[in-house]
């Protein structure tokens, strides 16, 4: 099998940023696992490049050139530091499913419903993706940080995803939320998910909200660790590896 661990980091200070704090650790879970390992530093649409859309261009990974040469294509954040005892992705079965965690199951299903009420957030599935005006019936809200995808299967599905949603993304006022919600929304209602263990796309900033949890044994507790929102960047080198 082969397989492709991508990311993409546009922009110097964005791209600087990256190789400071998180490639090290991406690049070494790739070579531990044999996956050839990129990182995109420029947009996949040359039509359309605005800063908005950025996020977007994360679902034009299975539609390269070089897509067609892998069986699972592995994109991840560039804002997430893998531990170095992270077990593989590619050793699950995905089915015909792409790979993708529930944020709204993190820290719990309970907790999370907690803090969204407490910091003033909607608070439920349902109503996160109401707020981009997408009408679906869940408890589920998918993070998009860490999709694992399979070019021959899902390539056409994620192109239209892109192409009906990408244009109403640019200075929507959800920012990458808009992105996260139409991705996540398309997936479920095609029933094409295979939800992950929260421990590979562990978002920092909910626990913190929840917890006295020091950073250090949050990474010790999970495999990829997502710092969306820039949240504890000066911690990061830090942390004990």
């Amino acid at each position: 099998m082969r397989v492709l661990l991508v990311t993409i980091a546009i922009g110097q200070k964005y791209l600087d940023e990256y190789k400071n704090l998180f490639y090290e650790s991406q690049i070494n879970y790739a070579r531990k696992n044999g996956y050839d390992f990129k990182v995109i530093t420029d947009f996949l649409d040359k039509e359309i490049q605005h800063r908005s859309t950025i996020s977007f261009n994360k679902i034009l990974v299975c539609n390269q050139e070089w897509s067609k040469e892998y069986d699972l294509i592995i994109f991840i954040d560039a804002d997430i530091l893998i531990h170095s005892n992270a077990l593989a992705l590619h050793t699950y079965d995905y089915g015909n499913c792409i790979g993708i965690i529930d944020e709204y199951s993190q820290p719990t299903r309970e907790r999370r419903i907690e803090i969204q009420r407490r910091m003033g957030w909607e608070t439920s599935a349902t109503d996160y993706y109401k707020l981009c005006g997408l009408d679906l019936s869940t408890e589920m809200v998918f993070n998009t940080g860490v999709l694992v995808m399979q070019p021959k299967i899902h390539n056409d599905f994620l192109v239209n995803i892109y192409n009906k949603y990408v244009k109403q993304s640019i200075s929507h006022k959800r920012g990458f939320h808009f992105e996260q919600s139409c991705i996540g929304y398309e997936i479920q209602k095609a029933s094409l998910y295979k939800v992950l263990d929260n421990r590979f796309n562990a978002v920092w900033c909910l626990t913190k909200l929840d917890t006295t949890m020091s950073l250090n044994d949050y990474y010790k507790d999970n495999y990829f660790i997502h710092f969306a929102g820039h949240t504890d960047y000066d911690k990061i080198k830090n942390i004990e590896l």
